[in-house]
């Protein structure tokens, strides 16, 4: 049980991790860069509203794709032989 709550506590941290710039990738496929667009201050409490969301869609995704690969390991993988009593 300690083992799979330690995998999964590193799982959380890493998908935390990975988020990060994938929420700025968001921000810039959506062309808000600070090279690319001026905005008033008003407007730049929007951006981080956005930065948010990326953050939280690039986070939940993550998992996702975890847990589908998981699904897919766990699928494929031959069952275990059994042992047959005499």
């Amino acid at each position: 049980m300690g083992k799979i709550l330690a995998r999964e506590f590193l799982w959380l941290f890493v998908a935390l991790v990975f988020a990060l710039p994938l929420g700025i990738g968001f921000l810039w496929f959506l062309g808000f860069t600070p090279e690319t667009v001026n905005l008033q201050k008003e407007e730049k409490s929007y951006i981080f509203w956005l930065y948010l969301l990326g953050y939280l869609v690039s986070f939940l995704g993550i998992y996702i794709v975890r847990f589908v690969a998981m699904s897919i390991k766990t699928l494929t993988q031959p069952p275990a032989p059994v042992e047959e009593e005499e």
